[in-house]
């Protein structure tokens, strides 16, 4: 039984009562780390056995164990120094374009069915929305949707006519652009928020899923909302919407980038942050690898996924756009929902569609 909360005449938490719950949590959270970072070497090794053996699949690495970590780094810099979600210069939920009646027979759908398999970027480390599970099989909610474009495609959904590629946040719209076919893919699906600063990068599908950025904490740390978090280092990925956030949030917290969630669920195991800030989809997988760890305090900011291509590549996604309009018409969009998020995030719809023409 954790001891009461000592509490000062106006109801407030004591502070130094919260401070040494907070040590205490984070003691903790180290010897959990060690026993991960123990047996990650292992895992990872063994992750690169599966990835090579799973069909259409390039360094995607497994769940639920926690990868070896790299190190982060305190993000510094004006609000404007990183991608942001606001405040909106242009309407986040109405950017994209109409499908139209020749897009499957357009050249771009032409040339992926030509090559024989489509090629999506995708999380490597997310559990729910982008992982390997323990057979090896791809899978969690953004897999399943970029699944759908191929079904659409190709007529059915085989390993031999989709290739996942692992991208970073960093790598997201770098691996639209570039020439090189060794990095290069057809679409990204990765929990990627639809900003306006992105769109003037690549192009980007009608909204599929809000998302909502929220805090994973270390249970009994004593912090309930961001506004707890002042001076403290909360970390993100590097190259989110959530670094945005939090160089912006009012109570000043402290950010700190890492390449991959997981490095930041073993520093926060570790004691070297107080929480991390992301998506609640990707928290909820979190906090499901490590029940020592609870999603805190209200909503922080909106993030409409969509799903992202090349700027040049109008037919792709407008055909993208017919896709997410079929499955939310004919339940696939609910069934998908329920069978990856809908247990630890509750009731959801997919999100209406709305067009810029």
């Amino acid at each position: 039984m954790n001891a009461p909360m000592i509490r000062r005449g106006n109801g407030e938490p004591d502070m130094v009562t919260t401070s040494r719950r907070a040590d205490a949590a984070r003691l903790r959270g180290k010897a959990r780390a060690a026993a991960l970072l123990t047996a990650a070497a292992s895992a990872t090794a063994l992750a690169l056995v599966v990835s090579a053996c799973s069909g259409g699949t390039v360094a995607v690495g497994a769940q639920p164990t926690v990868a070896l970590p790299q190190p982060g780094a305190v993000v510094t810099g004006s609000p404007s120094a990183a991608p942001t979600a606001g405040p909106a210069t242009c309407n986040t939920n109405a950017l994209s374009y109409r499908p139209t009646a020749g897009d499957a027979s357009s050249a771009a759908v032409n040339s992926i069915k030509k090559r024989g398999k489509l090629i999506v970027g995708v999380a490597e480390d997310e559990y729910l929305t982008g992982y390997l599970d323990a057979s090896g099989n791809e899978t969690g909610f953004d897999v399943e949707i970029a699944k759908q474009v191929e079904q659409a495609i190709f007529g059915t959904q085989d390993a031999a006519h989709i290739q996942f590629r692992a991208v970073t946040n960093a790598e997201r719209i770098t691996a639209l652009q570039t020439d090189d076919s060794a990095r290069a893919v057809d679409m990204v699906v990765d929990t990627f928020t639809i900003t306006c600063d992105r769109a003037k990068q690549v192009q980007f599908s009608t909204v599929y899923y809000n998302a909502y950025q929220r805090l994973l904490v270390l249970k009994n740390s004593g912090y309930r909302n961001l506004d707890d978090l002042g001076g403290k280092k909360v970390c993100a990925q590097k190259g989110s919407t959530s670094i945005q956030t939090l160089l912006a949030y009012r109570s000043h917290p402290v950010p700190y980038g890492v390449t991959n969630l997981t490095d930041c669920l073993v520093a926060l195991q570790q004691g070297q942050v107080d929480a991390i800030s992301t998506d609640d989809t990707i928290l909820a997988g979190l906090a499901l690898q490590d029940p020592n760890t609870v999603v805190i305090g209200d909503r922080v900011e909106p993030e409409p996924y969509g799903i992202a291509v090349s700027p040049a590549n109008t037919d792709l996604i407008r055909y993208i756009n017919g896709v997410l309009e079929t499955i939310r018409g004919n339940g696939q969009w609910q069934k998908i929902y329920q069978s990856s998020l809908g247990s630890v995030l509750g009731p959801q719809q997919p999100p209406a569609a709305q067009y810029a023409d």
